[in-house]
């Protein structure tokens, strides 16, 4: 058993609101701020120990808005009431908005919580606020807590530590972390194994843990997690890009990759990222597609006038990893609104920024996080067409 995933702005979105080109432009407004904020501390730095074991010298902060592209339905306290978290593997730390909150604007009601409901609700024994700021003067304020969460029928977590927000200007639904963090969070409480398939718009998709991860998620081959820093994310070696015949390498220092669930589009090395996006776009060129502006993230752009773009044959993008290649199909190769389509691909600003797969390349696949054995299977998977 696991937990249902819907995209935030999709028909199968239990909070009714489907994407719109206004809201495509918010979401990309939005990527580009959590970007900054991963980006906020500088160029990642390494250290090697004692054992010559690679580790952070400078740990990634929690300090980025959590993504809200993906929401998971999750049951709260005792009796059980079911409320719609945004799923996050970039943040480790749980939040959920609860009453009396005057700043909680907007979102359904089923994303705010009573503490008063639940016989198994407490309150933090020191009970000191807890704010978390983020890079973009977002920020939630509350108070730590702990209630049964419950996962499905046959799986819940007693005693799970959570913030409970009181005040808030970011989010309209709370947030469900999957950094891998201490050992109260939501991962280790449930052996160290979880798995991901994020749908594309038009699906749902799944969200499992443990020995139901893994039989659900049989992926033939794994990449190794090369850190994991105090904040839980996860890093990866991402050694190369394909588009069509042509191989794009990537070299160390920007190998140390982050595979995060709430950012959207993969960044790149700008360098790699140009090459990518001139071997892309001499490909598409011979179809006779009109070029078009593009944005602050997306540059290779192109008018959807005669959807020429939707019925072309996308060149074949593969991601490479150590041990591990990832095939991507057009869907997760392309970014669209009713006007124009784009390579959901962008180059970082600056040397040193962090390469990251966001969740639009994610999309459709089975993602295995196995933290006890450090690796991360990635294989098809079966959450959307």
């Amino acid at each position: 058993m696991g937990i249902s995933v819907a995209h935030r702005y999709g028909p199968c979105s239990p909070l009714g609101q489907e994407k719109s080109d206004v809201i495509s432009a918010q979401i990309l407004l939005h990527d580009e701020k959590r970007v900054k904020s991963i980006n906020s501390l500088g160029p990642s730095k390494y250290v090697t120990d004692a054992q010559g074991k690679e580790t952070h010298q400078l740990p990634i902060p929690s300090k980025h808005p959590g993504g809200g592209n993906y929401v998971v339905n999750v049951g709260l306290g005792t009796p059980i009431r079911n409320f719609y978290l945004t799923l996050d593997t970039g943040s480790d730390i749980t939040w959920i908005r609860c009453k009396p909150c005057s700043s909680c604007l907007g979102g359904p009601k089923t994303t705010i919580f009573d503490p008063k409901s639940s016989s198994t609700f407490r309150k933090n024994s020191s009970d000191y606020g807890k704010p978390i700021e983020y890079f973009d003067g977002t920020y939630a304020e509350g108070y730590w807590a702990s209630d049964s969460l419950t996962i499905s029928s046959s799986d819940s977590i007693e005693n799970f530590n959570f913030v409970c927000v009181n005040d808030t200007n970011t989010l309209d639904v709370g947030l469900l972390a999957f950094g891998h963090g201490d050992g109260n969070s939501l991962v280790t409480r449930n052996s160290n194994v979880f798995c991901h398939c994020l749908p594309s718009e038009d699906a749902t998709g799944y969200l499992l843990f443990g020995p139901g991860a893994r039989e659900k998620c049989q992926v033939s081959n794994f990449t190794p997690l090369v850190s994991i820093p105090p904040d839980g994310t996860y890093l990866v070696n991402f050694v190369g890009i394909s588009v069509g015949n042509q191989t794009l390498k990537i070299t160390s220092p920007s190998t140390r990759t982050m595979i995060d669930s709430g950012t959207v589009i993969t960044r790149l090395p700008d360098t790699v990222y140009e090459q990518f996006s001139s071997a892309f776009s001499k490909q598409m060129d011979e179809y006779g597609l009109t070029r078009a502006n593009g944005d602050e993230t997306l540059h290779t752009c192109y008018e959807r006038k005669g959807y020429k773009c939707d019925t072309v044959k996308i060149p074949a993008v593969v991601l490479h990893f150590e041990n591990l290649d990832v095939k991507l199909d057009g869907s997760q190769v392309l970014w669209k609104n009713s006007s124009v389509c784009c390579l959901a691909f962008a180059g970082n600003k600056a040397d040193g920024d962090m390469v990251i797969i966001g969740n639009h390349q994610l999309q459709k696949l089975n993602v295995l996080y196995d933290i006890q054995k450090r690796m991360v299977g990635i294989g098809p998977g079966n959450c959307g067409p």
